[in-house]
């Protein structure tokens, strides 16, 4: 009999360590988690482990199956590359922006969705997750059986929160399954998994999608703080350990929305120093740096980094301007 992991989706199996799915022989009987997904759950190891599809064989999985589709994503995680991958996916679908609890006060639900819409042409169903009970899983789960919706796809991108949704579905719904493993690195799902939380609803978890050119593919904090600064002429912000610099040409408010959490990753300060890729920055516009935030500048500036530029985008606000 062909047992799956309960934590990653891989097959269990005893033939080989360095494999995915691996646990003693001993065990296998008795075993709902692979040996990776056991350490990481108990005692916080991560062993890396390849992606196993890429993006496009997901999605060509995924259309040719012709089920419906939950897409989840983060506010940090919305830009062009993610809503790309969302609209390319033919079925029926739901995009659920994720950590609505996280957004700040004066950002109604309503805002986040006609941002969404107006800047990124999205016409499917809209759903802003969050609350402090379950994350604010009853309304999607409504939304499903409204639809007639009783199995469905769980995509999005890594760590934007697929495990924890599908952990918070089954508490609601007093389902006797596993708790599936949440952590906060990349490719914790190795595989397709089925998860039937009863007999209305069945969830199908995938491997997360990476977002290319990302600076960090590692949540180092569930929360997303903002960091409010009153930048000057010529201040440095600095990234990453030092890794990477934001120079600030002419002086203005900004709000740094991110998940790090270690003080050493940012700083500001005045330093003399050279950066190549030279940006203009409107009024009320986003800086999304892939994989570490989004920094809200509330006045025109000229900026210079030495950050990628494929690693970056710029766009109206979510935060201010025409949708505050």
């Amino acid at each position: 009999m062909t047992k799956i992991c309960f934590g990653c989706g891989a097959q269990l199996q005893s033939d080989d360590q360095n494999a995915k799915g691996y646990i003693p022989k001993n065990k296998i009987d008795d075993a709902s988690y692979c040996m990776r997904c056991f350490r990481m759950m108990h005692y916080g190891e991560q062993k890396v482990m390849d992606t196993p599809k890429d993006a496009k064989e997901i999605i060509r999985k995924v259309n040719k199956d012709n089920k419906f589709v939950i897409f989840l994503c983060d506010y940090l995680n919305i830009n062009t590359y993610v809503m790309d991958l969302f609209k390319s996916i033919k079925n029926n679908k739901v995009l659920v922006i994720n950590k609505g609890e996280l957004l700040p006060d004066n950002i109604t639900y309503n805002m986040v969705r006609n941002f969404v819409q107006d800047k990124y042409s999205i016409y499917s169903d809209i759903k802003v997750k969050g609350g402090t009970a379950n994350h604010g899983v009853k309304s999607i789960y409504k939304y499903l059986m409204d639809n007639n919706i009783h199995e469905a796809y769980l995509l999005g991108i890594s760590n934007s929160g697929k495990s924890t949704f599908i952990n918070d579905m089954a508490t609601i719904l007093g389902s006797k399954i596993n708790k599936i493993n949440v952590n906060s690195h990349a490719n914790t799902t190795l595989d397709f998994m089925r998860v039937k939380l009863n007999n209305q609803l069945t969830l199908i978890d995938s491997p997360g999608f990476i977002i290319p050119n990302s600076l960090n593919n590692d949540v180092t904090n569930k929360d997303i703080k903002m960091l409010s600064y009153n930048l000057k002429d010529n201040e440095v912000i600095q990234l990453l350990n030092n890794k990477y610099h934001i120079k600030i040409e002419n002086g203005t408010p900004i709000t740094f929305y991110t998940s790090l959490n270690d003080n050493n990753l940012i700083k500001k300060y005045y330093k003399e120093i050279k950066l190549s890729n030279e940006l203009n920055i409107d009024d009320n516009q986003d800086l999304i740096i892939l994989g570490i935030g989004i920094i809200r500048f509330k006045n025109k500036t000229k900026i210079t980094t030495n950050i990628p530029t494929e690693s970056i985008e710029i766009r109206d606000s979510i935060f201010g301007g025409y949708y505050e």
